[in-house]
């Protein structure tokens, strides 16, 4: 202890230069006085474990950053709205949670907690030269570096039986589960332990000498060399500047779990120290190297649907191999780890700059080896000036409308039936299984006479995911298909996971190497996590959804089905791209007074017209529904193939229910509707409530009031946009004659357990989304509704 003052005091006098330094020696010198008396104080305070604790705090920020993620995660304290912490807690194997899914998930975590001892001891056991005097060094390391890892565990176990208690699981079923995550922890660290066990040397080892010959071992010490951490040091180093990056250490956990006297290791020539942890280093490196190269390799058998481990395993997977990556660089580069990760990264920005298509994600049966579409204010002005196109586009839909409305002549006033328009909104998973929840419940409250009088569908994201499913099933149904709607099992097709094989793509194939590619026709496609999410949603469906966006022209022009309006966000500039298997040309169009004179925007594309010379009707039909769908950073935004690059993502950004659209066929076709349908019903499928709560939403602290604004704007988006839908409909009830109602189902979603905006839904979710038609508001809706079908 003194010795280790003397060192430090040397340290002190050379560096006392700022106020941080006064700070710190003030502080030793406090706990110089304390310790003095009191040595077990002292020895629990230099505890190894404690100093790893503490080490990691002040050196290791990237670690720290990484378990808080992970700490918030379990503790429902980050991303809980988007239902990041119920894959972990609430991990699916095959549309399952079982033993084996939570087994899986803690062999994940197993990696990430040797990951993270591994680059710890890369990075920070030269500041403990004492472990280079004992045996199994490294052993020793991570047996001391489990605070943090062994905290994690425990609230991990805490957090799940809290979770599944809400479930009325019993308590032998939750340590079943419970107990396959910590058998898979130890099955990992048991089988990389074994690794190390053979490879991991102490100094004596290494030279091959006994402990009284290592002590007197010197190496020639040359006039210049270059050091430890690249720094450049000369004959005059000593013990005292050595000790510079040490932390002293009086006790540590051996391997039978007593606690030790740290051995002293002053005695020893400070390079016979370093070349030990360099040995041990490069050891870790190589298993570091060779476990990076076998994760990402998984990438290329992805298609094996036994590797589609949970999503949270992913999520481990994912950190595993950044933090292995990082500490790798780091044994080789040492102090320019920092420049050298900077210089990796600007090499690959450089690299996608000029090889985008390579990186980029792409609509499925659209043909990017052709010449590229005109994306122009000249291909816009072409477009919404051609008369013709749109007049045959309205005649074309005015036959579609009157066989609708032959269809509906069975209603009992059979010359004006009401007219339905279907909006469903985004929200993931919830929004999907909801919306078809919606739609089948009306089909069997009126006998399936709701879908038929239906002729229009829009909405964003997972809502009209699970709408274009309903549509589908009802028209194989009307084709004579042994199909049911109204089969729970169709409702728990489009309920299922489609996160796990998007976030295993993420970890393994779209951050690294996208290896694989596939054929769909005469196109051939990099796999990527759209294409996962193409994948696993026709899995979950019964590839009822593989289809072209040519194959629903015929059933909607014979009315049939219900026209769709597919319109995804164009990121580039904001408009939107309007996909529909007809010719839509009128919605793109301007249709004002002469009386009124301004230079009016294109704030819509027509999608097969822009993207005709592409192939655009051969669209696959999942990859529009993709498109629309496209969740930030989740699901990959879409480039298409026209110059400049149109990017596309998920419609909600701009209409969340697609009610713009709706209006403004309803004034393209004002006349039409006014004469033949009794009233216009648009059915709204709501992921939560209009009108929420009024909370106290204000800043309560310095750090909130930095962060507000930003916050309240994105969480406004949607109130927002409610507002300018009632500004919409004032608008309509004057200039539209006839009767329009609009009937809103909302999914409960105002408690402390909010259903996730995620892809994935756990069964508590799935019963919350199903118990919401009970609500009162819902029952009042099917009420009005019988009214006015009378």
């Amino acid at each position: 202890m003194v010795e280790s003052y003397k060192v430090y005091k040397v340290k002190s006098k050379r560096n006392f230069t700022n106020f941080i330094n006064l700070i710190d020696f003030l502080l030793w010198r406090c706990m110089q006085i304390l310790f003095k008396k009191h040595q077990k104080l002292r020895r629990s305070f230099y505890f190894f474990p404690l100093q790893l604790f503490l080490v990691t705090i002040k050196e290791n920020l990237v670690f720290v950053f990484i378990w808080a993620l992970f700490f918030g995660f379990i503790t429902k304290a980050i991303a809980g709205k988007y239902g990041v912490p119920y894959l972990f807690l609430y991990p699916e194997y095959f549309n399952h949670v079982s033993f084996t899914s939570y087994f899986l998930l803690g062999f994940s975590c197993g990696g990430f907690i040797m990951s993270y001892n591994v680059s710890s001891y890369i990075v920070n056991s030269f500041r403990f030269p004492f472990l280079a005097t004992l045996d199994r060094p490294f052993f020793i390391f991570i047996l001391n570096n489990c605070l943090i890892p062994l905290i994690f565990l425990i609230t991990f176990v805490l957090c799940e039986f809290q979770n599944r208690s809400y479930d009325n699981l019993t308590i032998s079923a939750v340590w079943i589960h419970v107990g396959g995550f910590l058998l898979g922890v130890t099955a990992f660290l048991s089988l990389t332990m074994a690794y190390f066990y053979l490879f991991d040397k102490n100094i004596f080892k290494v030279f091959g000498i006994g402990p009284k010959k290592a002590s007197r071992v010197t190496f020639k010490k040359e006039k210049v060399r270059l050091g430890y951490g690249m720094q450049w040091e000369t004959a005059s180093h000593n013990a005292a500047v050595y000790a510079d990056r040490t932390w002293h250490i009086e006790t540590y956990l051996a391997g039978n779990m007593s606690v030790r006297l740290a051995r002293g290791y002053e005695h020893y020539d400070h390079k016979m120290l370093e070349r030990i942890f360099r040995q041990n280093h490069q050891t870790g490196a190589v298993f570091e190297v060779v476990a990076i190269i076998s994760l990402l390799l998984l990438g290329v058998f992805r298609d094996n649907p036994l590797l589609m481990v949970p999503a949270a395993a992913s999520v481990f997977l994912l950190f595993t191999i950044f933090t292995m990556l990082v500490s790798a660089i780091h044994n080789w580069l040492r102090g320019w780890t920092t420049i050298g990760v900077l210089g990796i990264l600007l090499v690959i920005n450089y690299f996608s700059s000029t090889h985008w298509q390579w990186f980029a994600a792409k609509a499925y049966g659209l043909n990017y080896n052709a010449a590229p579409a005109a994306y122009s204010f000249e291909e816009f002005n072409k477009l919404n000036n051609d008369r013709s196109l749109q007049l045959h586009d309205k005649n074309h839909m005015l036959g579609i409308l009157n066989l609708w409305k032959d269809k509906n002549s069975d209603v009992a006033n059979a010359d004006r039936p009401p007219f339905i328009i279907i909006n469903t909104s985004g929200g993931g998973l919830r929004s999907a299984m909801w919306t078809y929840y919606t739609l089948k419940y009306l089909d069997s409250v009126f006998h399936g006479k709701f879908f038929e009088r239906a002729e229009l569908i829009t909405g964003s994201s997972g809502g009209l995911v699970g709408a274009a499913y309903y549509r589908e099933m009802y028209l194989r149904k009307e084709y004579g298909q042994p199909v049911d709607p109204d089969d729970p099992r169709y409702l728990a097709n489009i309920s299922r996971d489609i996160l796990n094989p998007m976030a295993f793509t993420i970890a393994t194939n779209d951050l690294a190497f996208r290896l694989q590619k596939f054929n769909d026709g005469k196109y051939t496609y990099t796999k990527d996590r759209g294409f996962a999410f193409e994948e696993k949603l026709d899995e979950n469906t019964d590839s009822v959804l593989n289809k072209r966006l040519k194959d629903y022209r015929l059933p909607e022009e014979q009315a049939i089905i219900p026209m769709m309006l597919i319109t995804p966000t164009i990121v580039n500039d904001g408009r939107k791209l309007i996909i529909s298997s007809q010719g839509v040309s009128f919605m793109t169009a301007y249709d004002v007074d002469s009386n009124l004179r301004y230079s009016p925007m294109t704030q819509s594309v027509e999608f097969t017209r822009l993207f005709a010379n592409q192939d655009a009707q051969n669209l696959c039909f999942t990859s529009a529904l993709r498109m629309n769908a496209t969740f930030p950073y989740i699901t990959p935004i879409t480039m298409l193939p026209s110059e400049p690059a149109i990017e596309a993502m998920d419609a909600g950004l701009l209409d969340n229910f697609g009610l713009e659209e709706s209006v403004k066929y309803v004034y393209t076709f004002r006349k039409w509707l006014a004469d033949n349908a009794d009233r216009i019903i648009i059915i709204q499928i709501r992921d939560q409530y209009k009108q929420p709560a009024i909370r106290d939403n204000s800043p309560h602290n310095l750090i909130e009031s930095f962060t507000f604004p930003v916050n309240r704007f994105y969480s406004n988006l949607f109130p927002v946009e409610n507002y300018k839908e009632d500004r919409v409909l004032e608008y309509m009830s004057r200039w539209y004659g006839g009767k329009v109602s609009v009937i809103s189902f909302q999914i409960d979603n105002t408690g402390t357990d909010d259903i996730s905006l995620s892809w994935h839904l756990t069964d508590k979710e799935k019963a919350q989304v199903k118990g919401s038609m009970k609500q009162p508001d819902n029952i009042k809706c099917i009420e009005d509704l019988k009214k006015m079908f009378k």
